[in-house]
């Protein structure tokens, strides 16, 4: 019996039936944990049992009904799930997609080899660093540069001459403020190569303390991190306005009415929605530069290193290097609590697809374990075990 068989089998043993491609859909998430269980254990139902029950939980506190085991239920449709928790946790696999509430994440990331983090919804688009310019960062008007590694930059004229090709207007590049001359330099050496006139006023300087409009609903600040040269991460800010308690009572001619004599109608509920880290060592997360770094709705973080090798300190060789290890975010678990998800991502070369899904699996606690995605979407193609 096949894999994807015996997968179905177990999910029909803990009262699913799978009559309906939307269904299938549900339990995408979970299916390739439960998968891995079966391939490597056949006979070890309890892990694969467990996995499910930790996802029978987690769905339920979303308010997804789940069906029970029982002799009446067997030959039942599962229940319908609603569209809100559908879009919000399922992970498309098929085209690299994550779709994490309202946001769709497609996270390419190889530590030492090349990042771009493209972030869209039916509001905005744009991309945070350009080490390669993925055919899905085309549409992304404003890119936001951590630092001058080339696995995280190197790719911008590429993207420049992508987008020119395109009938595309040229995009935003926010960079810290140093690297906007020599990155400036490297513009004009591409234009100078390719016989071409190109313009390098689209490269910004941002530091911490500036605000980036990317429309009347969400803006862009700055943070420091920490990594062996400069640089610094991301969040995106929402928006909303919300008409104030006073006026709710109100007839709507009543609310424009004071509108049009300039009092102010609405409060401004601002959100932050998005962060990302670039390369960083663990210590902008035990001493944050700004409390909304760990009130994000969803943090898209590094975990460079792993494993612990037998006589290294693989921790310490992380921070040495500017880097996380995974052993840091569950030894500091509760640091996470109110942030809404996680995307792990910029895993080193060695290790593959399996492995950093395993090593997440095993070596998060429960409650982090649940809101932790691993980005593996580039791993597929360059790991090397």
């Amino acid at each position: 019996m096949n894999t994807g068989i015996k997968t179905h089998h177990l999910l029909k043993s803990c009262g699913v039936i799978l009559n309906k491609p939307h269904q299938r859909l549900v339990v995408c998430l979970f299916r390739r944990d439960i998968t891995s269980a079966l391939a490597s254990n056949p006979k070890s139902i309890c892990e694969t049992q467990d996995r499910w029950c930790r996802y029978k939980s987690f769905v339920s506190s979303q308010k997804m009904a789940i069906p029970v085991m029982n002799g009446a239920s067997v030959n039942e449709e599962m229940h319908q799930i609603s569209k809100e928790a559908l879009s919000q946790y399922n992970v498309g696999e098929a085209d690299g997609w994550l779709n994490i509430g309202q946001y769709s994440i497609f996270a390419w990331s190889v530590s030492g080899v090349e990042s771009c983090i493209v972030i869209k919804s039916e509001d905005v688009q744009f991309a945070f660093d350009m080490g390669t310019a993925v055919p899905e960062s085309i549409k992304a008007s404003n890119v936001f540069i951590t630092h001058g590694h080339i696995d995280h930059i190197g790719a911008v004229a590429n993207h420049v001459s992508k987008r020119s090709l395109t009938g595309m207007k040229p995009a935003r590049y926010f960079v810290p403020p140093h690297l906007v001359e020599p990155l400036s330099a490297v513009m004009q050496a591409h234009y100078q190569m390719a016989e071409t006139v190109g313009s390098i006023e689209s490269i910004k300087p941002f530091v911490e303390g500036d605000v980036v409009r990317l429309n009347s609903s969400y803006y862009v600040k700055a943070f420091p991190t920490i990594h062996r040269i400069p640089s610094q991460g991301y969040i995106l800010y929402k928006e909303v306005k919300k008409l104030k308690e006073e006026f709710k009572g109100m007839q709507g001619f009543q609310v424009a009415a004071l509108h049009r004599e300039g009092k102010e109608i609405h409060d401004i509920i601002v959100t932050p929605e998005i962060a990302y880290c670039g390369d960083t060592t663990f210590e902008v997360f035990t001493n944050p530069p700004t409390s909304d770094l760990l009130k994000v709705k969803l943090l898209i973080t590094e975990a460079t290193f792993l494993d612990d090798e037998i006589g290294k300190n693989m921790v310490q060789k992380a921070k040495d290097r500017g880097h996380t290890h995974l052993l840091e975010l569950s030894q500091n678990a509760d640091l996470f609590d109110d942030v809404g998800h996680i995307v792990l991502v910029h895993f080193s070369n060695k290790y593959s697809p399996k492995y950093i899904r395993d090593c997440v699996y095993h070596k998060l606690p429960p409650k982090l374990r649940i809101k932790v995605t691993p980005a593996t979407v580039a791993k597929a193609t360059t790991a090397t075990t």
